[in-house]
């Protein structure tokens, strides 16, 4: 990468374009410090996450959104040790993607807050559209289950008939007894 300004200028516009959530912005402006000479950039994945402040999968998640988008590109490093070859951290490059930026790369679904509360909060913007959706499928799923019929009032009815049908045989069986034929209970 030529110019490291660009790279993080165009980092940021894939962001106001809902291309990168927030944390995958940080990851990736994270990965950018670690920037050495030459461009060699090495950084583990527990290593970025700690700097970005989030989990080492959201890291990977980052990293594969990136690359979509054609801002980070990587090879995997090996490292000898006696006998065997060990995986070392990724030596990642960074790349400007030729092009404009293209809005709505990303998925919104499914929205989930980020925040850990139930209440509100999240990073999701567009949490109106996201509720809509939710209620479009709900509203769609609803019609489905119309037409199908009652299974549980269907058994129901069938274990119904079946208990009155065995309530009488045993009265008949009671009665048979009561007048002395007890072969009935063998």
């Amino acid at each position: 990468m030529s110019n490291p300004c660009l790279w993080t200028a165009r980092v940021w516009l894939e962001f106001h374009a809902d291309n990168l959530t927030r944390a995958y912005r940080d990851v990736l402006l994270t990965l950018r410090t670690y920037r050495g000479h030459g461009g060699l950039i090495v950084p583990s994945h527990a290593t970025l996450a700690d700097r970005a402040g989030c989990s080492p999968r959201t890291v990977q998640r980052a990293l594969q959104q990136a690359q979509r988008l054609g801002l980070v590109s990587w090879i995997e490093r090996r490292v000898r040790a006696a006998w065997r070859w060990l995986r070392s951290s990724n030596s990642y490059r960074l790349a400007v993607p030729d092009g404009p930026v293209q809005p709505g790369l990303r998925s919104a679904w499914p929205c989930r807050r980020t925040n850990g509360q139930n209440g509100g909060g999240g990073e999701s913007t567009d949490s109106e559209r996201c509720q809509q959706g939710r209620i479009k499928a709900l509203a769609e799923f609803m019609q489905e289950a119309a037409g199908v019929p009652d299974l549980l009032a269907a058994r129901r009815q069938a274990n119904e008939e079946r208990w009155r049908s065995g309530l009488n045989k045993k009265a008949v069986a009671l009665v048979n007894f009561g007048r002395g034929n007890a072969s009935l209970f063998v």
